[in-house]
């Protein structure tokens, strides 16, 4: 019992850290006071995990198939950055005659969520190696750095999950998701800024330099993850 509360207690004061001082549990980490806070790893986990839970069929993490058509018909770069033919490859799954295109196209959706739960960790070296290029100087060591990308990543999921969690509450209409990602990135660069300024100790200028730039970085992982995810599916 004394673990599960411990356990508990843990989750609970590293969460809350993450949302009122952003950077505080990176810097306790670099300073090496672990105890008393959840791993970063445990952390991340945990947050990805009550992700799905809640919202298993989310599309936070992996784009629609619509969208991939929508971005080749319309030559929309952010939409379908790969200029991907989701529609061909749609259609070459149905002439093998296994399929109609609709349960195609729900089979790919669904296989495209499982792995978007699986392979999600792989954000974290890409984003981590980002801010090891603008920190480098200063602290010369690519661990805290991604010690820092991860606390960034868990941050974004929880977020998102209060967001989805404050909506349904409230019973909002179910056609929000670009709301909420337009909510997302909008924070993200505040969060960086402030958990840049206090693990880094930069002046706020730089310090909102560079948390934008990692902000942006975050962004467009993301928004390739999500159609790189789909695509490895169709393919």
């Amino acid at each position: 019992m004394w673990h599960f509360v411990h356990f508990d207690s843990k989750l609970l004061r590293s969460a809350t850290l993450l949302f009122t001082q952003p950077g505080f549990l990176t810097a306790e980490w670099i300073a090496g006071r672990r105890n008393g806070y959840m791993k970063p790893l445990q952390l991340f986990v945990v947050a990805s995990v009550l992700f799905y839970f809640f919202l298993p069929t989310a599309t936070a993490y992996f784009t629609s198939i619509r969208d991939l058509k929508f971005g080749l018909e319309h030559q929309d770069h952010l939409a379908n950055t790969f200029e991907f033919d989701a529609a061909a490859a749609i259609a070459h799954k149905v002439a093998t005659g296994q399929f109609s295109t609709a349960d195609a196209e729900q089979r790919v959706m669904q296989l495209a969520s499982e792995r978007s739960k699986s392979w999600l960790f792989v954000l974290i070296p890409f984003w981590g190696a980002l801010i090891f290029l603008l920190f480098q100087r200063k602290m010369p060591w690519l661990a805290p750095q991604l010690i820092f990308a991860m606390h960034g990543m868990t941050f974004y999921i929880l977020f998102d999950l209060s967001i989805h969690a404050v909506i349904t509450l409230f019973g909002v209409s179910s056609d929000y998701g670009r709301y909420i990602f337009l909510i997302l990135i909008c924070s993200m660069p505040v969060y960086q800024t402030l958990a840049v300024r206090r693990v880094y100790g930069d002046a706020w200028g730089w310090s909102a330099l560079k948390g934008l730039v990692i902000a942006l970085g975050f962004v467009a992982s993301v928004m390739l993850y999500r159609q790189i995810i789909t695509i490895s599916v169709l393919v």
